[in-house]
């Protein structure tokens, strides 16, 4: 079911495309070994971050005390699934490709996590999302709580853009969502709405068969990229598309069991690619509203991931993927998150993440790869 205009206002929380965090500006910007910077904080950025961390702290506690349950990530709080995957580094990559853990051939165990943006309904038309995460990831990782850590997460959603162009707009998009002002947001910025818009009105049958997106930019090597996981055959690896038509399937948690019932029986796989930036004027890294042109500069793959047939839906496995923490700034200096909306995601990232493990009297720890969940066949 594909939602209107007038369901978009009536959104209480669309926190749609990569809700945010941000730590230290000047640690961000002042890392060695980067390409020349084109990053530019804005003077207000530090405060728009505080802004955000307090409004989306606040609504994980009001939603926490009037629940039952445990409390929940802001962004992407429904997940459909967690699986077990190998995520394999391609072969003879071209040289400018060949950094962080595309430096070398190698295959690593991940647990990806495909979730909602928002909403308990798979029908409501919000952002999706794929979150990975490497295990057995050798090398001093960015954040200096997690310098030790071996783990290395990448984030993308399916839809190639974000649809927030500045900190400023960013703090009033969140005040005119949770005060249900966001017609009155939308009609003084028609691009964010016509980005919502169009990430609202995607019909999605199966988690599995969709194309994703990193929106946001990052560092690779002394190039900026973006990246996207692309559904592929596992025998052919020619790209797969999703070509479905007619009524969506019933019930609220359809994309789960569409997921259940593909993996079930076999396996599925994506390439992930990576898209170099060949024009910083048409490419920026600090307006994520701005597509950058496949035909100037094409996806490129670098890894396949593969998906085993599996079950994940045993409560042991969702325990542990409800606890799982995801961020871009879960990272190799190689791959470092560049733009507002990623300095953003570190600081909020990070404040609600240990919010969500407080209130649940959970602790908050990385994988390793080797878990297994009585009930769950993984590979």
């Amino acid at each position: 079911m594909v939602r209107t205009r007038a369901t978009l206002g009536s959104w209480r929380a669309p926190r749609l495309v990569a809700y945010a965090s941000m730590a230290g500006l000047a640690c961000v910007l002042l890392a060695a070994g980067v390409p020349p910077s084109q990053e530019r904080a804005a003077p207000d950025e530090a405060r728009a971050t505080d802004e955000i961390k307090q409004m989306l702290s606040d609504g994980v506690r009001r939603r926490h005390r009037e629940g039952s349950g445990p409390a929940l990530r802001d962004a992407h709080a429904k997940g459909h699934g967690c699986v077990k995957a190998h995520f394999a580094v391609m072969p003879s990559l071209a040289a400018q490709m060949r950094h962080g853990v595309f430096a070398r051939p190698a295959t690593f165990t991940a647990w990806i996590r495909f979730s909602n943006a928002a909403g308990t309904d798979d029908h409501l038309g919000l952002a999706r999302g794929m979150a990975i995460k490497l295990t057995g990831v050798p090398g001093r990782k960015i954040l200096p709580n997690e310098a030790t850590e071996t783990t290395q997460d990448f984030l993308l959603v399916n839809y190639p853009v974000f649809n927030i162009r500045t900190p400023d707009d960013y703090v009033a998009f969140f005040r005119a969502s949770d005060s249900g002002q966001l017609p009155a947001f939308f009609k003084q910025h028609p691009d964010a709405q016509r980005i919502t818009t169009a990430i609202a009105a995607q019909r999605i049958w199966n988690p599995l068969d969709v194309r994703y997106f990193s929106m946001t930019a990052y560092q690779l090597g002394d190039r900026y990229v973006k990246y996207s996981a692309v559904p592929v055959s596992c025998v052919t690896g020619k790209a797969l598309h999703d070509r479905q038509t007619g009524p969506l399937p019933t019930g609220p948690n359809y994309l789960r069991a569409a997921m259940a019932d593909a993996l079930a029986t076999h396996g599925t796989c994506f390439d992930f690619e990576v898209q170099l930036q060949t024009d910083p004027q048409h490419m920026p890294i600090e307006d994520a509203t701005v597509e950058w042109s496949e035909s100037e500069s094409s996806f490129v793959p670098v890894a396949r991931i593969t998906i085993p047939s599996q079950r994940f839906e045993s409560p042991a496995q969702q325990t542990f993927c409800e606890n799982l923490s995801y961020t871009p700034w879960h990272t190799l200096p190689a791959h470092r998150p560049v733009g507002f909306v990623n300095r953003i995601r570190r600081v909020v990232y990070d404040a609600i993440s240990a919010l969500r493990h407080n209130l649940n009297g959970a602790a908050r720890r990385e994988p390793t790869g080797a878990e297994r969940f009585p009930g769950s066949a993984t590979w």
